[in-house]
């Protein structure tokens, strides 16, 4: 009979939904976990149906209640770097850099990977004066102010 072997299924869906959660890095199936253990608690004493009914009806419950208070406390807070201020700064270039291999520019000490906009098809040569245009990731978008070649 389906019900002597429900505590199984309800124990796999329990399991399913907590290795699912432990391989993300959000919420998304928490509130099957819960709703799959009060299945898998009366599984023994009301038919299949009706712990289909409480599992939704649990999970779904547990998802309104808790999910604005998981959401407030494992809110993103914005990190301010001093990364923006480089943005606008001219820098000479000590890579060339083209559209398909990134350039190096130095600031402070400390050496980035200087990368064309993506509309820009004009190569830059090593010594070239460049301003910062944008961040990208851990790259610096950067476009020629004077050219090494002109001079």
């Amino acid at each position: 009979m389906i019900e002597d072997y429900m505590i199984y299924v309800w124990l796999a869906v329990f399991l399913i939904a907590l290795v699912v959660e432990a391989s993300t890095q959000e919420f998304v199936s928490v509130w099957f976990s819960a709703g799959a253990i009060v299945a898998m608690c009366i599984c023994f004493f009301v038919p299949f149906y009706v712990e289909i009914i409480i599992f939704a009806v649990v999970s779904l419950a547990a998802l309104i209640l808790t999910r604005p208070l998981i959401k407030r406390l494992t809110a993103r807070t914005e990190r301010y770097t001093n990364a923006d201020e480089f943005v606008g700064k001219r820098v000479m270039l000590d890579k060339d850099v083209t559209k398909f291999e990134a350039g190096e520019i130095k600031i402070n000490g400390v050496i980035y990977q200087a990368v064309l906009p993506e509309d820009s098809d004009e190569d830059i040569k090593k010594g070239s004066i460049v301003e910062m245009v944008a961040l990208k990731g851990n790259k610096v978008i950067v476009r020629m102010v004077e050219n090494k070649e002109e001079e």
